[in-house]
């Protein structure tokens, strides 16, 4: 039987700890033996931050108002007895946000300018620019700081349609999937293209990262998304809501971002029905439930 994603991620873990450990024999033993030059410490360092940056993604997918933020609080935040990523009725997450950890980077919320798709740079060249990111520190013992600073991942900021087909959220051939235009004639779009949160969470420090993406319009307006992220992950996590069931923009993000014919990632991506508390009813029976 094939090991589940835990154990594979465990095993991850293991194989990190194990090779760190390696590389620091050798190092050692090289030195030891004279034999420790400057292109073989290069080397060292190269292989040291490759086994740093080697991570496991799992990203979570969902239509809007399916619970995803809050399912992401209650697995790694839950300890701080409140919410913490902004769970609310509609759209909360307005910008794909990834939640990681580096040890050479302090605790900080990072945000990339959604004028930066205006430029040709991929999201990235993007990352090794970390000058172009807007930096929000985190004082991880203040569940109130980090709840206040996460809540910039749903900020939104009004633009004219002109600046809208220029940043890739109005579409003249397809306007059924355009926003609403205001009465003011502009429109609404994020303010931010991509956040990343460093946080110094267990399982974040064992290497796995998670991506938690945005509804179906802004998962069909960030080529990253669809392109990179979602693709390279290493699971999907693909979130239905039990008070709406399957819904026709719940099928096309299966159908189109998801999910291929010959595909042969099948079993890495995951549905997981949520909201099941909100079926609960004094009034009902289990079976009925």
């Amino acid at each position: 039987m094939a090991a589940t994603f835990n154990e594979q991620f465990d095993q991850h873990g293991v194989w990190r700890r194990e090779f760190a450990l390696r590389l620091k024999l050798l190092s050692e033993w090289l030195k030891d033996h004279d034999l420790r030059d400057a292109a073989i410490e290069e080397r060292l360092r190269r292989l040291e931050g490759q086994m740093r940056s080697d991570k496991v993604m799992v990203a979570f997918v969902a239509e809007f108002s399916r619970g995803k933020s809050e399912l992401i609080n209650a697995i790694f935040f839950a300890g701080y007895k409140r919410r913490i990523m902004p769970a609310s009725a509609g759209r909360t997450t307005m910008c794909p946000t990834e939640l990681g950890y580096d040890a050479e980077v302090p605790p900080c919320l990072r945000l990339l300018p959604i004028e930066t798709r205006l430029q040709t740079q991929p999201l990235m060249e993007w990352r090794m620019v970390p000058e172009k990111w807007h930096r929000v520190d985190l004082d991880v013992n203040d569940p109130a700081q980090l709840a206040q600073a996460f809540e910039k991942v749903s900020e939104v900021r009004h633009v004219t349609l002109e600046e809208a087909r220029a940043l890739g959220f109005w579409h003249d051939d397809t306007p059924e999937d355009n926003p609403m235009v205001g009465s003011d004639g502009m429109v609404e779009v994020p303010r931010w293209r991509h956040a990343l949160i460093n946080i110094a969470h267990p399982l974040l420090k064992q290497g796995l990262v998670i991506l938690d993406t945005p509804g179906l319009n802004a998962i069909g307006a960030e080529p990253e998304l669809t392109v990179n992220l979602i693709p390279q992950a290493h699971a999907v996590v693909f979130i239905l809501a039990a008070d709406t069931g399957v819904t026709k923009s719940d099928l096309a993000i299966w159908r189109e971002h998801l999910i291929a014919e010959d595909d042969g990632d099948a079993a890495s991506r995951l549905v997981v029905l949520n909201k099941i508390d909100t079926m609960w009813d004094a009034l009902s029976t289990p079976a009925q439930v």
